[in-house]
């Protein structure tokens, strides 16, 4: 069971260390916000963007892969509305307008899951 357990947790540090990576890139440090990951996504020439209309509401639906990365915007006009970033299958972050209670500027930070508290 700690072989299982040991697996899990490096499997997500690699996440993690491919979530940092990509972040340092955008921003030139290892975090970056939601809104900083986001004009990285709509401004990334690779992106793949969707619009559809609803009810008279414009909305835009990015996808951008690089890598093991994947990410997911969508947007109604300037706003987010929905943010999901991912590694190997791990959800890395996971933004919900309608819920979230952080600022858009906030710093998403990733704990290095190998160091010891």
């Amino acid at each position: 069971m700690n072989r299982f357990f040991e697996k899990a947790k490096e499997t997500l540090n690699q996440a993690y260390g491919q979530a940092k990576t990509a972040f340092y890139s955008i921003t030139s440090t290892p975090s970056a916000s939601v809104e900083q990951i986001a004009q990285y996504v709509m401004e990334h020439p690779d992106n793949k963007v969707t619009r559809k209309n609803y009810l008279g509401v414009t909305l835009s639906f990015y996808e951008l892969v690089q890598g093991q990365m994947k990410y997911y915007l969508e947007t109604n006009g300037s706003k987010i509305l929905q943010l999901d970033v991912h590694s190997n299958y791990h959800n890395v972050i996971a933004y919900r307008s309608y819920k979230d209670h952080l600022s858009l500027n906030t710093p998403v930070k990733f704990p290095d899951l190998n160091q010891t508290q």
